[in-house]
Parts: structure tokens; sequence; C-alpha cells
């Protein structure tokens, strides 16, 4: 979902296009496009202060992630809209330090943007798997591969 493209010929992405979702709602993109970003803090480091200066009310801050969330819901409603998924689930590192905050906004601008009787019938939600989900899940590849094979390894 990162590469899809949210502005045509927009923000240049780590992927080498423009325009890509990640390119606005990412991490680091975050953390680069905010005013108050300080100079040599990490990725972590930095949307944990975007974070607390959206909580506290700065104004750069919470029009920031409010845009993040529009774009965010925007995303989301391609996916309902193409797919009419049962859930959507948000996760990583980044979405779950941010979703608490944005979830309900992601919510409202993807009902705004979707269709009615595919986003009626779509949950949105936090992954409960930790920041490690994709690590967890690609170790349990070799483990199901084995199990298949009786235990032999063999494909």
């Amino acid at each position: 979902m990162g590469h899809t493209k949210v502005h045509v010929g927009g923000r240049p992405c780590r992927c080498g296009a423009r325009g890509c979702l990640e390119a606005y709602v990412g991490a680091a993109a975050l953390v680069e496009r905010w005013d108050g970003a300080l100079p040599g803090v990490g990725e972590k480091a930095g949307l944990a202060a975007l974070l607390a200066a959206a909580e506290a009310g700065r104004p750069g801050a919470v029009a920031l992630l409010d845009e993040a969330a529009e774009l965010l819901g925007a995303a989301v409603a391609d996916l309902v809209n193409l797919f009419a998924p049962e859930r959507v689930v948000i996760g990583g590192w980044a979405g779950l330090l941010l979703g608490p905050r944005l979830l309900p906004a992601i919510e409202e601008s993807a009902t705004r943007h979707a269709l009615a009787f595919p986003r009626s019938r779509t949950a949105l939600a936090l992954s409960e798997l930790g920041p490690d989900a994709v690590t967890l899940g690609a170790a349990t590849l070799p483990l199901c591969q084995f199990l298949e094979s009786g235990g032999t390894g063999a494909r």
C-alpha cells in the first residue's frame, strides 16, 4: 500500500518513484516534513517527538498528523472499494505508535472516501501482534513447510 500514488509527480519516495503514500505518511517522511524536527534525530525518536507535540496541541504537529490520517483513510478507502475486505489492519512500529491517535480520523476519512456498502462491512483495527509482526510471520514460513512435509523438510 505504501507505494500507491496519492499525488502524481509529488514528493520523492525512497523507492525511487514520486507521490507514493509512504512519501507523505511514512515515519521518515513525517519526521522530515515536521517543522519541529530536530536535526540528527532518528525516525523513532522523531516520530515520538512529533506525537508528543501533537498531544500537546502544537498546531504544526496536529496539522501534519491530521493530513496523514486523511491520506491513510483515503488509501484504506481504495482498498475497500477494490477488494471489499472484512478487515484492514494497521501495524508496524510507526502504525502502532501513531495508531491510537490516528485511527478514529483514519476511519472517518475512509468512510468519506469509500463506497458506503463495502465500507460498512470493513473493520479497521490496530495489529495485536506488536511491531515485529512481519518478522514473526516470516519466521513461521520454514516451520509451516517443515510441518506440511511431515517433519522431513522436503517440499
